[in-house]
């Protein structure tokens, strides 16, 4: 292959680009050795530096790893059950292996988006927390979650780094929760996103929307989750 330097996409991420088609597609699997840098520059007719620079990313992506004399290898990717960030057992456990920075916490007017995902009036007070999800040290998920204030009262920032938002309402306010219902979408990394992940602007993310209500049909908590699109394998595993 050689890559078109016509294009406006740089080098490295067209290499970059062909190097992911060929692991996305099964045909370098995990474990296996990617020819040296060298031969790949001269594949590409490109410098060792722009190739390095496209191996690079995608190591520091987890996609790929580097073993010092031996070369590199395809990685194992992450594997992450959807159920998690709707099951109270499962996103304890999460929770421990993956820990949450919180980045915001406050009380505010709800506007009309999330009034209306709520089900409250505008200008109703509602808790909004934003958190980080850290996995191995790296940002990987972006967390907005909002709580109506009269449901929760007193609810403080104290609480939501300590314990698990089904936690708190089971334990500290007794209330019953019925289901969560969360759709699944994609969207293309803005300045926030890309500054907070360590990514591109435009590079794609995945999003999930939860709603959660309680056993009187309340809704009592909207979140939407912005993680990382390529560094992991998401599935959904149903028992029959």
């Amino acid at each position: 292959m050689v890559v078109d330097k016509d294009l406006s996409i740089p080098l490295y991420k067209q290499i970059k680009k062909y190097l992911e088609t060929k692991i996305d597609s099964g045909e370098w699997e995990v474990g296996y050795k990617l020819p040296a840098e060298k031969e790949l520059a001269t594949r590409f007719q490109v410098s060792n530096i722009t190739v390095k620079r496209a191996i690079l990313d995608l190591v520091n992506e987890g996609i790929l790893h580097r073993k010092s004399g031996k070369g590199t290898f395809v990685k194992k990717r992450e594997e992450h059950n959807l159920a998690s960030f709707v099951s109270v057992q499962d996103e304890q456990e999460t929770r421990k292996a993956y820990p949450h920075k919180t980045l915001g916490f406050k009380t505010i007017p709800a506007e009309e988006a999330i009034a209306r995902k709520l089900g409250i009036d505008q200008g109703d007070m509602i808790y909004m927390m934003n958190r980080l999800k850290i996995e191995g040290q790296k940002p990987t998920v972006i967390e907005f979650s909002y709580v109506p204030e009269h449901l929760a009262p007193e609810l403080s920032q104290n609480d939501i780094e300590n314990e698990l938002l089904y936690n708190i309402f089971s334990r500290k306010y007794k209330i019953k929760l019925d289901r969560a219902k969360v759709y699944i979408s994609t969207m293309t990394a803005k300045e926030y996103e890309a500054s907070t992940l360590g990514i591109d602007i435009g590079d794609p993310l995945f999003v999930l929307e939860r709603f959660t209500t309680t056993a009187t049909k309340q809704m009592i908590e909207y979140s939407k989750l912005i993680m990382l699109f390529e560094d992991a394998k998401y599935y959904l595993e149903v028992q029959l």
